[in-house]
Protein backbone atom coordinates (compact mmCIF):
# COMPACT_ATOMS: atom_id res chain seq x y z
CA UNK A 1 0.00 0.00 0.00
CA UNK A 2 1.06 3.35 -0.89
CA UNK A 3 1.84 6.08 1.98
CA UNK A 4 -0.10 9.24 2.24
CA UNK A 5 2.04 11.74 1.31
CA UNK A 6 1.82 15.72 2.15
CA UNK A 7 3.96 18.28 2.64
CA UNK A 8 4.03 21.46 5.08
CA UNK A 9 5.88 24.43 6.09
CA UNK A 10 8.23 23.90 9.40
CA UNK A 11 7.54 25.69 12.44
CA UNK A 12 9.01 26.37 15.88
CA UNK A 13 7.93 23.37 17.24
CA UNK A 14 8.87 21.18 14.49
CA UNK A 15 12.64 22.28 15.85
CA UNK A 16 13.80 18.98 17.45
CA UNK A 17 12.85 17.09 14.13
CA UNK A 18 14.85 19.52 11.98
CA UNK A 19 17.74 19.16 14.16
CA UNK A 20 17.51 15.73 13.37
CA UNK A 21 17.21 16.39 9.79
CA UNK A 22 20.25 18.93 9.35
CA UNK A 23 22.40 16.37 11.47
CA UNK A 24 21.51 13.34 9.01
CA UNK A 25 22.52 15.89 5.84
CA UNK A 26 25.81 16.80 7.64
CA UNK A 27 27.27 13.47 7.39
CA UNK A 28 27.08 11.95 4.19
CA UNK A 29 29.63 10.54 2.56
CA UNK A 30 31.82 10.30 5.57
CA UNK A 31 29.52 9.35 8.58
CA UNK A 32 30.91 12.74 10.17
CA UNK A 33 29.27 15.91 10.89
CA UNK A 34 31.41 18.86 10.52
CA UNK A 35 30.22 20.81 13.50
CA UNK A 36 31.80 18.08 15.73
CA UNK A 37 35.17 19.15 15.06
CA UNK A 38 34.51 23.11 15.66
CA UNK A 39 32.96 21.68 19.07
CA UNK A 40 35.65 19.76 20.38
CA UNK A 41 36.15 20.39 24.22
CA UNK A 42 33.31 22.75 24.51
CA UNK A 43 31.16 20.20 26.09
CA UNK A 44 28.53 20.79 23.77
CA UNK A 45 27.30 17.87 20.90
CA UNK A 46 26.60 18.63 17.18
CA UNK A 47 22.85 18.08 17.96
CA UNK A 48 22.95 20.53 20.81
CA UNK A 49 24.71 23.16 18.65
CA UNK A 50 21.91 22.96 15.82
CA UNK A 51 19.28 23.18 17.98
CA UNK A 52 21.02 26.18 19.73
CA UNK A 53 21.06 27.52 16.15
CA UNK A 54 17.99 26.89 14.62
CA UNK A 55 16.78 28.48 18.02
CA UNK A 56 18.42 31.46 17.08
CA UNK A 57 17.91 31.84 13.54
CA UNK A 58 21.61 31.57 13.05
CA UNK A 59 21.97 29.46 9.94
CA UNK A 60 22.57 31.23 6.27
CA UNK A 61 21.41 27.77 4.57
CA UNK A 62 18.03 27.70 5.77
CA UNK A 63 16.10 29.07 8.83
CA UNK A 64 13.04 26.86 10.72
CA UNK A 65 10.59 28.68 8.31
CA UNK A 66 12.51 28.01 5.11
CA UNK A 67 12.33 24.22 5.65
CA UNK A 68 9.53 21.82 3.67
CA UNK A 69 8.41 19.00 6.24
CA UNK A 70 7.46 15.75 4.06
CA UNK A 71 4.95 13.33 6.09
CA UNK A 72 3.90 10.18 5.46
CA UNK A 73 0.89 8.78 6.83
CA UNK A 74 0.89 12.14 9.26
CA UNK A 75 4.43 11.57 10.63
CA UNK A 76 7.06 13.68 9.49
CA UNK A 77 9.94 11.16 7.35
CA UNK A 78 11.73 13.92 5.71
CA UNK A 79 13.01 17.94 4.98
CA UNK A 80 14.91 20.22 3.52
CA UNK A 81 15.61 23.93 3.23
CA UNK A 82 14.44 25.75 0.40
CA UNK A 83 15.71 29.93 0.03
CA UNK A 84 17.23 32.53 -1.14
CA UNK A 85 20.77 33.07 -0.46
CA UNK A 86 22.32 35.68 1.26
CA UNK A 87 24.43 37.75 -1.13
CA UNK A 88 26.78 38.93 1.83
CA UNK A 89 27.00 35.42 3.33
CA UNK A 90 26.76 32.14 2.78
CA UNK A 91 28.61 30.73 4.96
CA UNK A 92 26.96 28.68 6.90
CA UNK A 93 26.32 30.76 10.28
CA UNK A 94 25.59 34.61 10.87
CA UNK A 95 28.48 35.01 12.85
CA UNK A 96 26.67 38.19 14.70
CA UNK A 97 24.24 35.66 16.12
CA UNK A 98 26.83 33.60 17.93
CA UNK A 99 26.11 35.81 20.93
CA UNK A 100 22.20 34.47 21.00
CA UNK A 101 23.61 30.85 20.04
CA UNK A 102 26.25 30.72 23.46
CA UNK A 103 23.46 32.19 25.54
CA UNK A 104 21.16 28.83 24.55
CA UNK A 105 23.92 27.16 25.43
CA UNK A 106 25.58 28.67 28.46
CA UNK A 107 28.82 28.83 26.62
CA UNK A 108 31.60 30.84 29.01
CA UNK A 109 33.57 33.35 26.78
CA UNK A 110 36.23 31.40 26.82
CA UNK A 111 34.13 28.83 24.93
CA UNK A 112 32.62 31.50 22.65
CA UNK A 113 36.51 32.59 21.29
CA UNK A 114 37.95 29.05 21.04
CA UNK A 115 34.68 28.38 18.69
CA UNK A 116 35.31 31.54 16.79
CA UNK A 117 38.31 31.01 16.35
CA UNK A 118 38.44 27.41 14.65
CA UNK A 119 35.30 29.01 12.95
CA UNK A 120 37.06 31.43 11.38
CA UNK A 121 39.73 29.37 10.41
CA UNK A 122 38.03 26.64 8.82
CA UNK A 123 35.28 29.26 7.14
CA UNK A 124 37.10 32.75 7.26
CA UNK A 125 34.40 34.45 9.11
CA UNK A 126 32.03 36.64 7.07
CA UNK A 127 33.90 36.32 4.32
CA UNK A 128 32.95 34.27 0.82
CA UNK A 129 34.50 31.20 -0.15
CA UNK A 130 34.73 30.90 -3.91
CA UNK A 131 33.26 27.05 -3.66
CA UNK A 132 30.52 28.31 -2.02
CA UNK A 133 29.27 31.16 -4.59
CA UNK A 134 25.27 30.39 -5.02
CA UNK A 135 24.62 30.62 -9.12
CA UNK A 136 20.93 30.39 -8.40
CA UNK A 137 18.63 32.67 -6.50
CA UNK A 138 16.97 29.49 -5.40
CA UNK A 139 18.96 27.11 -3.04
CA UNK A 140 18.28 23.97 -1.46
CA UNK A 141 20.25 22.95 1.04
CA UNK A 142 20.04 20.26 4.53
CA UNK A 143 18.26 17.12 2.57
CA UNK A 144 17.60 14.33 4.21
CA UNK A 145 15.15 11.32 5.13
CA UNK A 146 15.23 9.84 8.53
CA UNK A 147 17.02 6.22 8.22
CA UNK A 148 13.93 3.90 9.08
CA UNK A 149 12.05 6.13 5.91
CA UNK A 150 14.76 5.42 3.22
CA UNK A 151 15.08 3.65 -0.11
CA UNK A 152 10.69 4.44 -0.50
CA UNK A 153 11.26 7.77 -2.71
CA UNK A 154 10.68 10.19 -0.18
CA UNK A 155 13.65 12.56 -1.02
CA UNK A 156 12.90 12.24 -4.91
CA UNK A 157 9.23 13.73 -3.41
CA UNK A 158 10.56 16.74 -1.10
CA UNK A 159 12.93 17.77 -4.05
CA UNK A 160 10.22 18.38 -6.26
CA UNK A 161 7.63 19.60 -4.22
CA UNK A 162 10.87 22.26 -3.01
CA UNK A 163 11.41 22.91 -7.15
CA UNK A 164 7.77 23.76 -7.46
CA UNK A 165 7.82 26.06 -4.65
CA UNK A 166 10.83 27.69 -6.45
CA UNK A 167 8.86 28.03 -9.76
CA UNK A 168 5.64 29.41 -7.93
CA UNK A 169 8.34 32.51 -6.48
CA UNK A 170 9.32 32.72 -9.85
CA UNK A 171 12.90 31.72 -9.48
CA UNK A 172 14.84 31.27 -12.92
CA UNK A 173 16.92 28.21 -11.70
CA UNK A 174 17.55 26.19 -8.74
CA UNK A 175 20.93 25.14 -7.18
CA UNK A 176 21.78 22.06 -4.94
CA UNK A 177 25.88 21.23 -3.60
CA UNK A 178 26.97 17.66 -2.80
CA UNK A 179 29.75 16.45 -1.66
CA UNK A 180 31.94 13.96 -3.96
CA UNK A 181 31.30 10.96 -2.61
CA UNK A 182 28.11 11.23 -1.59
CA UNK A 183 26.23 8.99 -4.77
CA UNK A 184 23.00 8.43 -3.35
CA UNK A 185 22.39 11.94 -2.85
CA UNK A 186 23.74 12.50 -6.04
CA UNK A 187 21.79 10.20 -8.02
CA UNK A 188 18.71 11.11 -6.17
CA UNK A 189 19.76 15.00 -7.59
CA UNK A 190 20.26 14.34 -11.05
CA UNK A 191 17.08 12.05 -10.92
CA UNK A 192 15.07 15.16 -10.64
CA UNK A 193 16.54 17.08 -13.19
CA UNK A 194 19.52 18.73 -11.73
CA UNK A 195 22.81 18.74 -13.77
CA UNK A 196 26.56 18.82 -12.42
CA UNK A 197 28.45 22.37 -13.48
CA UNK A 198 31.28 22.39 -11.59
CA UNK A 199 33.38 20.68 -9.08
CA UNK A 200 35.72 21.45 -6.94
CA UNK A 201 38.30 18.76 -6.55
CA UNK A 202 40.32 17.60 -2.99
CA UNK A 203 43.19 19.39 -4.29
CA UNK A 204 41.61 22.62 -4.00
CA UNK A 205 40.56 22.08 -0.59
CA UNK A 206 43.93 20.97 0.29
CA UNK A 207 45.79 23.75 -1.68
CA UNK A 208 43.02 26.95 -0.16
CA UNK A 209 42.02 25.46 2.98
CA UNK A 210 44.89 23.06 3.68
CA UNK A 211 41.98 20.15 4.96
CA UNK A 212 41.56 16.42 3.73
CA UNK A 213 37.71 16.90 1.95
CA UNK A 214 36.99 14.66 -0.85
CA UNK A 215 35.66 18.08 -2.29
CA UNK A 216 31.96 19.29 -3.94
CA UNK A 217 30.24 19.32 -6.71
CA UNK A 218 27.17 22.16 -7.32
CA UNK A 219 24.25 21.13 -9.32
CA UNK A 220 21.99 23.67 -11.37
CA UNK A 221 18.18 22.91 -12.58
CA UNK A 222 16.29 25.63 -14.79
CA UNK A 223 12.90 26.38 -13.21
CA UNK A 224 10.90 28.63 -15.63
Amino acid sequence: MLATLSTRKAIAADIPFLVQIEYEASLPPSNHCFWEDLLEGTGTTALQFIEAELKSDASNWGGVGDFLILEAEGKPVAAAAGYVPDPENYCPLRLSHLGAIAQELGWSAETVGVFRDRYMTLWGGDLQPFFLTPQATWIIENVAVLPGARGRGFGKVLLRALLEEGRSRRHEFAGITVINGNDVARHAYESVGFKPYQTFYADYFLEQFNIDFPGVTKLGLRLN
